[in-house]
């Protein structure tokens, strides 16, 4: 006999758009559910975040109705998490607490009294075990990958354990990561057959499937398989009439079976994790070190001692990421006293658009622009005026300049450039815009995946889908070598075009971009200058020293450039705009005034100049993958306002929001 524990993780991202939460109910969450119901001794452990729960309960509340039955009648356990499926290890230790009443207290509605946490990403910390247990949690769900690399072996991991941390206890179960590639994919009788291979004489033993729910219906192909062809109604026939087959909750299971003993769980998440959250060039060794072990027939020998990266690595991997959630921890900080505000903390929190692997995640605009909208909504609780301090823990001051309407924050070290323009009316940040760079995906054909019979009858996982770039994309991409901001400063030779200068094949002449300006605050905004250079057959002394005030509206930038000697460039200021409306192809035009109208993102803004100059304009679009193939993404749109320049220059650009 077998004990086995079956659960799914249903998940939406905060910011996702409508038709994609009804696509995902139409082809996973209903049906499911409602196949589910035919089989009244089947068992299912279910989380669903707060994000989807909240859009559910307000467009298909007969679905809350079903739910409260299954509950009733047995069949479902509860798992919570952070309600706006924050990753815990990545929030303060307050806000944890409260997500996750947030979310035990909705299960209390389906008429649960939830004592088990899904993990979001499975990102374990030690310190989380003394958040748990003051929430009222008595177990979390993590991966096998966990305890192997705490050293324990493949063969002890069909139990859960206890775990310790500052002599609080919780109890963790692990998931077997077999079954996460056996189901739904391949056909029904492997799971059974692999199941069955596990059955013995020890009561206690367990083995735990628990993985996304969207692999049944949402995931490429798995409709027609999960549904069509019958695959999920021959599983739950299959698994509730197998004699070896011993169907639990876990909670069924702490009721009758202690754990097994005491293990100490390293910081890790689940095995895929550690190869995406790794900088590129270490994660395209990583692939490359897994596929020669693989070759060799060593690596589930020593897979155990394979580790990469850590989810928080996507701080570091994406500045841009970094720069938000250190923004959202100073509002967390700034508000905890605000029950108002602190929901949109909460809703900051949702990990989606803080990181990414197979999935968009930090790619995908529409994720980010929720995450800066609550974050400005629940600062605008709050008015600290004009301050300067280190906003994202890299050692070196910002300037936060904030008045009734905008929050601008500068940093002075990169270029003197504005790196976010919140607008309290909109709730949006200007500068919402990810720079493009080189994922190590971009080379490798596929990720390293655990071995499996590829060429079984069943449907493909996305993790083992090859994906080509196609030649298209392939012309037009581009990597950068400096982050986007608002008000870069560039010398550019005047032989350059728009061409060279949007595929990052240009030269720059200057050292102005991203390096550091200094600076001195004034009543109403602040002055920033640099003594650098243009470099040629020698070095031009060059200076640029701009003011930046903000207004009821936007703000007003006042430059003066200045050369060491006479020199023939174009001084360029670079405006990154977070404008969504797709721009189909690049543009040089002349003008003094500029309008925007981003119906998906910014709205309407315009960019006013003191005189008549030549504009060269441009989409950034990043190449990321998807569940579904390739995504070439307009994260937004570069504007350079080009000055020629011999010796001196002044000019004044005021930004607009109309």
């Amino acid at each position: 006999m077998i004990n086995f524990i079956f659960g799914i993780h249903n998940h939406q991202p905060l910011g996702n758009f409508g038709w994609v939460f009804e696509d995902a109910y139409n082809r996973s969450y209903r049906p499911f559910m409602e196949i589910l119901e035919e089989f009244p001794s089947m068992k299912v452990a279910v989380h669903f975040s707060g994000p989807l729960l909240e859009w559910i309960n307000e467009n298909h509340p007969e679905y809350i109705e079903l739910l409260r039955r299954l509950v009733k009648r047995g069949q479902l356990e509860i798992v919570v998490a952070g309600f706006y499926e924050p990753v815990l290890a990545a929030i303060p230790k307050e806000d944890r607490i409260e997500q996750i009443k947030l979310l035990k207290e909705f299960a209390k509605k389906l008429g649960y009294d939830a004592k088990g946490v899904w993990l979001t990403e499975r990102v374990w910390q030690p310190e989380l075990v003394k958040t748990l247990r003051e929430s009222g949690i008595e177990y979390v769900i993590v991966d096998d990958y966990h305890f192997m690399s705490a050293g324990l072996s493949k063969e002890e991991l069909y139990w859960p354990y206890y775990t310790e941390d500052s002599g609080e206890v919780i109890a963790v179960f692990p998931i077997d990561e077999k079954l996460r590639y056996l189901i739904p994919f391949r056909p029904v009788e492997k799971t059974i057959e692999y199941l069955e291979s596990l059955a013995d004489n020890d009561p206690s033993k367990v083995a735990v499937f628990h993985d996304d729910g969207e692999k049944f219906g949402v995931w490429p192909g798995t409709y027609e398989w999960v549904y069509k062809k019958g695959w999920l109604r021959e599983f739950f026939d299959a698994i509730t009439s197998n004699e070896k087959i011993n169907l639990m909750l876990y909670s069924e299971y702490l009721s009758k079976f202690t754990p097994k003993g005491l293990v100490y769980l390293p910081i890790a998440s689940y095995f895929e994790m550690s190869e995406w959250s790794l900088p590129a060039k270490q994660a395209k060794l990583f692939v490359e070190f897994v596929e020669k072990l693989k070759k060799r027939g060593e690596f589930e020998r020593y897979r155990v001692f394979v580790r990469g990266g850590i989810w928080k690595n996507f701080f570091y991997k994406y500045p841009e990421s970094n720069f938000m959630h250190k923004r959202m921890l100073y509002v967390s900080k700034l508000v905890r006293n605000i029950p108002k505000a602190r929901k949109y903390v909460f809703k900051a929190q949702c990990n989606d658009a803080y990181w990414h692997g197979v999935f968009g995640g930090v790619y995908l605009p529409h994720l980010r622009r929720a995450v800066w909208e609550n974050i400005i909504r629940a600062q605008s609780f709050v008015f600290t005026g004009n301050k300067v301090f280190d906003v994202d823990f890299d050692g070196k001051n910002e300037i936060m300049l904030e008045n009734e309407s905008f929050i601008a924050t500068i940093k002075p070290h990169y270029g003197g450039s504005i790196f976010e323009l919140s607008s309290k009316r909109k709730a949006v940040n200007y500068n919402d815009v990810l720079a493009r760079r080189w994922e190590h995906y971009h080379e490798v054909p596929e990720a390293a995946t655990p071995e499996e019979e590829g060429n079984e009858e069943g449907v493909a996982s996305i993790h083992e889908l090859g994906k080509k770039i196609p030649e298209e994309i392939k012309r037009e991409l581009a990597y950068d070598w400096q982050l986007r901001a608002i008000l870069q400063d560039h010398f550019i030779p005047t032989t350059e075009t728009l061409d060279t200068y949007r595929l990052v094949k240009y030269h720059e002449l200057g050292d102005f971009v991203n390096q550091p300006y200094e600076f001195e605050l004034y009543d109403s905004g602040v002055k920033l200058w640099r003594n650098g250079g243009i470099y040629v057959e020698k070095k031009v002394p060059a200076k640029v020293e701009k003011r930046i005030e903000l207004t009821n509206d936007g703000f007003l930038a006042k430059y003066k450039v200045s050369l060491g000697e006479p020199y023939k460039a174009l001084f360029g200021v670079e405006v990154n705009l977070a404008v969504h409306s797709v721009m189909e192809s690049p543009e040089e035009f002349e003008a003094d005034r500029i309008l925007v109208n981003d119906t998906y993102g910014i709205g309407k803004v315009e960019i006013g100049l003191d005189r008549r100059v030549r504009v060269w304009k441009f989409p950034i679009k990043t190449l990321s993958q998807s569940e579904s193939g390739w995504d070439f993404i307009q994260q937004g749109v570069s504007y350079t306002l080009l000055f020629p320049i011999e010796k001196e220059l002044e000019f004044e650009i005021k930004f607009k929001e109309l």
